[in-house]
């Protein structure tokens, strides 16, 4: 699977409100390459920087508050 369809792919699902597996998502994508990668889909993707920044933090928000339960 491409990198872009795996991003696309934990993006939906972050949407859904699926973060559990949103958080198994990274993880398997890789924790240290995702973050920027995640970064650059969501310009590509969205226009406007608060469509950016809103699901940008709610991922790191969501991703940490399942981590470190």
């Amino acid at each position: 699977m491409l990198q872009h369809e795996q991003i696309e792919e934990i993006h939906q699902s972050l949407i859904n409100g699926q973060r559990q597996q949103m958080v198994k998502q990274i993880e398997d994508y890789g924790l240290y390459d995702f973050w920027d990668d995640y970064s650059s889909f969501l310009v590509d993707f969205y226009i406007e920087p608060q469509s950016r920044y809103h699901y940008f933090t709610d991922a790191v928000i969501s991703y940490h508050r399942i981590v470190n339960r």
